[in-house]
């Protein structure tokens, strides 16, 4: 019964030696990049000649500030003053990050910018004279890829970029 169990022990050892995974010194374990998804984004916008016109008719530029969101339903709600002014209390834990851009009539901007991880949408609120008239709010669905913006002149319109499917002759 000794022998039988002395037998299995060194069976168990002569196959542990020989297990794939070599650890021990001056052996080094294989590197394994951790998979991390790409948290990029690409913002392309493009406004337009006559963007915000006032009283005259004369384009002003228009303040367009970014949201990171968790969960975009209390931002589709919140009114024009409360996300500009009050965001973080308005949009509380909802928020992971923000920030802003001042655009110019008739110019284009390429913006690339890495999300926080928990990030499933981007709100996008655009500072027009005559807010009343005007379709101030946009949200952006992440995974995340490119998005083209446009700024009309009273009216921010949001699209996502395919890419380029193109079939060789």
């Amino acid at each position: 019964m000794i022998r039988r169990g002395v037998l299995a022990t060194l069976a168990l050892l002569v196959l542990a030696g020989c297990s794939k995974d070599e650890t021990g010194p001056g052996v080094t374990p294989p590197r394994v990049a951790p998979a991390s998804p790409s948290t990029a984004v690409t913002l392309y916008f493009s406004a337009a000649q006559g963007l915000n016109p006032g009283a005259t008719g004369q384009p002003a530029p228009v303040r367009v500030r970014l949201f990171e969101l968790k969960n975009s339903a209390g931002f589709s709600r919140a009114d024009y003053f409360a996300l500009a002014e009050r965001a973080s209390q308005t949009l509380g834990s909802d928020l992971l990050d923000q920030d802003e851009v001042l655009l110019q009539p008739g110019e284009q901007l390429h913006l690339k910018r890495e999300l926080d991880p928990a990030t499933r949408q981007i709100g996008l609120v655009v500072g027009y004279r005559e807010l009343d008239q005007a379709q101030w709010r946009s949200v952006l669905a992440v995974p995340p890829r490119d998005y083209q913006i446009s700024l009309d002149v009273r009216a921010i319109r949001a699209d996502a970029v395919l890419p380029s499917t193109r079939t060789a002759p």
